[in-house]
């Protein structure tokens, strides 16, 4: 064989050689045109809905039953989810608050917390989400929440835990994700008409809604005559009026479901102005005497604070002291509920006692 056949033969086995190696070339450009198209599809969320149906702004996930949450935890909720409904928000945003409420606070509208951290989401007033006050407002506390979540780009589309975290930047943001479950639970138990009209219906400090108004006192005799149903001594007809009302609204005045304990008739050698003497004021406690109300017990305090306030013209109310704030009657407000509670010049106003941080006072003309 000369030269010129072994070069030919080289260049058909080199031809061969080529072509082989082409062919595998292209068969794993192929596959891995399929495992890159395959992978894609399961990476990509589904455009036409999720597992129950709702696309995007839906919940991924089916309720599975009832939760165990108690009364107080489930109004919070109805309040976030009405919030959200009015806001327009999709399920799946009302979902997210949700977990993350149950996280932070367990949807209790709290007022302690890390740092200056309050209510049901933990937001702080020194990082700009409001005041102290606006802050443990579950309304206005939802409404930043929403507003910080529906700004980021595809939040819907990420985990509930990655959306959470976007707001709220936790230190923990894996911790979100184990409530996904109960949130949609929750969801499911509140998100109806009727639960949602009640909620719309709950004041700013997170209490339930306001009682309705009562029938104004007919009149009585003056002056301290009615044996006091609080203590051994006296107080006006006014006073039993609006005492006895009290306790029909609130469930009792003493180990009720608001009002704890109260007193109305006591000597005030202190403090000669004082309308207890008289039979014309009453200390109601939501919690325990001596110590700063908190959680519930505020909330609670609120609640007949304003319901007093709501009823003043009926019950013959001429003030109202409660967290270190006073209410009159044609007085307007000033930075808040009231305005600012000074003592009057017998009691110290930062003091648990004196501020009226542990019971709400409330006087009466007559």
């Amino acid at each position: 064989m000369n030269g010129a056949e072994h070069a030919a033969r080289a260049l058909r086995g080199l031809g061969a050689r080529v072509a082989v190696l082409a062919l595998v070339v292209g068969l794993i450009a192929g596959v891995g045109a399929v495992m890159f198209v395959g992978l894609t599809a399961l990476m990509t969320p589904p455009a036409g809905g999720a597992a129950c149906g709702t696309g995007a702004g839906g919940v991924p996930i089916e309720a599975s039953g009832p939760t165990v949450l108690d009364g107080e935890q489930r109004t919070n909720a109805a309040v976030i989810v009405a919030t959200g409904r009015d806001m327009g928000v999709p399920g799946r945003g009302l979902w997210v608050a949700l977990a993350t409420a149950l996280q932070e606070s367990g949807l209790r509208n709290l007022d302690y917390g890390d740092r200056d951290s309050l209510g049901l989401f933990q937001q702080r007033p020194s990082q700009g989400w409001g005041s102290p006050a606006q802050v443990r407002d579950p309304r206005y506390a939802a409404t930043q929440f929403y507003q910080r979540l529906v700004v980021i780009p595809d939040w819907a589309l990420m985990p509930l835990w990655q959306a959470a975290q976007a707001v709220q930047r936790s230190g923990f943001p894996l911790a979100y994700a184990k409530w996904e479950q109960t949130a949609a639970d929750l969801l499911a138990e509140v998100d109806s008409p009727a639960v949602l009209a009640a909620a719309r219906q709950v004041g700013p400090a997170g209490e339930n809604c306001v009682p309705g108004s009562v029938a104004a006192f007919a009149g009585g005799a003056p002056g301290c005559v009615e044996d006091d149903p609080t203590t051994n001594g006296c107080i006006t007809a006014a006073t039993l009026y609006a005492v006895t009302q009290a306790a029909s609204v609130f469930g009792g005045l003493r180990d009720g479901p608001v009002i704890r304990s109260s007193g109305c008739h006591a000597e005030r050698p202190g403090n000669p102005t004082s309308d207890h003497p008289l039979g014309k004021g009453c200390d109601f406690f939501p919690g325990d005497g001596g110590r700063f109300a908190r959680g519930l017990e505020i909330d609670n305090g609120w609640r007949a604070a304003e319901w007093f306030r709501a009823n003043a013209d009926a019950l013959q109310v001429s003030y109202i002291i409660w967290q270190g704030r006073i209410w009159t009657p044609g007085a307007p407000d000033q930075g808040g509920w009231g305005r600012p509670y000074t003592g009057g010049g017998v009691y110290d106003p930062s003091d648990a006692v004196g501020g009226h941080y542990d019971h709400i006072h409330v006087s009466f003309e007559r």
